[in-house]
């Protein structure tokens, strides 16, 4: 239920902004793909994109009776070329943390399609070689693995 509140209030707080501002940043949710990887810490993690400066920040939460899990991605993505269309892809260096629990730090490179329906709306499908630079033990480094996600973006 939370989840469609946050869907439907991000949705018409696109529809109502976007003719008012001149859309520099954009904001929306990234959901692990479990079989490729998934996101660190999280199931889901909110999408951020500031304005002016070419990095994409995601965050995530896991909060339950006997669980508390956190994690985070930093990247800065440094091409971007247009495939057909609307269709974009996009790649470059980046960063993550997953804590509490697991306690991991590493480097990845993102490498995902985007694609823009409309000018205010992105859809984007993204899988990140990672690697695990530093570990409470759970993990022996260095570790190699991917992350994956695919959600949307509204742009304001």
């Amino acid at each position: 239920m939370v989840k469609r509140i946050v869907l439907i209030s991000l949705f018409a707080l696109g529809l109502v902004s976007t003719p008012l501002f001149s859309q520099s940043w954009a904001a929306g949710l990234a959901f692990g793909i479990d079989p490729i990887g998934g996101l660190p810490g999280a199931s889901a993690m909110v999408s951020i994109k500031p304005p002016q400066v070419s990095v994409t920040i995601g965050a995530g939460l896991v909060l339950g009776a006997e669980r508390f899990q956190m994690g985070t991605t930093l990247d800065w993505i440094v091409v971007r070329e247009n495939l057909f269309s609307f269709v974009n892809v996009y790649v470059g260096p980046g960063a993550y943390l997953a804590l509490p629990d697991q306690v991991e730090v590493g480097a990845r490179v993102p490498v995902g399609l985007n694609a823009f329906p409309t000018d205010w709306f992105e859809i984007f499908f993204e899988v990140a070689p990672r690697l695990a630079l530093f570990s409470d033990g759970t993990v022996e480094v260095p570790d190699f693995g991917f992350q994956s996600s695919a959600g949307f973006r509204f742009w304001f």
